[in-house]
């Protein structure tokens, strides 16, 4: 709706199967997302659920997890959301923050989680906008997983300290 065309310029078909396939800007229901790690799984890669540590390895055969949960941040920027259990999602996890044990367990599991989303060109670009937006000191040393996750754990952390929310 937005694309404007120039002095009557046909669109080619490249640009327009971009336009269709870019990343909206309002990402609910993480269709986007999912279908992306959809084609990673059906070219092979195995996800972990970090929380059981269940192989992922079915497209469609998990739920993708807010680790920081939806209802603390209402906002679904790509580092916060890593394929997941469904059933542990939804009656194990719920609305909850991981507690430090679980949340030191399953770091290794969401850095592996980070570094497959980087061999997608759309996923790629994602987490490297989010993790800009949210965390600005870690560009400013360079990107690297290592240096997100460090970043993801440490807020959730902040997260913990700062609210009285459940854990699990």
């Amino acid at each position: 709706e937005n694309v404007k065309q120039e002095n009557n310029k046909k669109i080619e078909r490249g640009s327009v199967y971009q336009l269709l396939t870019a990343r909206p800007d309002n990402r609910r229901p993480l269709t986007w997302e999912r279908n992306h790690i959809d084609v990673l799984i059906m070219e092979g890669l195995k996800f972990r659920c970090p929380w059981t540590r269940k192989i992922i390895n079915n497209p469609g055969a998990y739920d993708l997890d807010h680790i920081i949960p939806i209802s603390l941040y209402p906002i679904n920027e790509l580092w916060n959301l890593v394929p997941s259990d469904s059933i542990f999602n939804s009656k194990g996890k719920r609305e909850r923050l991981p507690n430090n044990k679980s949340l030191d367990s399953a770091i290794p599991v969401i850095s592996e989680t980070y570094s497959h989303y980087l061999r997608d060109s759309g996923l790629s670009d994602a987490l490297r906008e989010d993790a800009n937006s949210r965390f600005v000191r870690i560009y400013s040393e360079g990107f690297s997983i290592q240096g997100l996750t460090f970043a993801v754990k440490n807020f959730i952390i902040s997260v913990q300290k700062a609210r009285n929310i459940a854990t699990f």
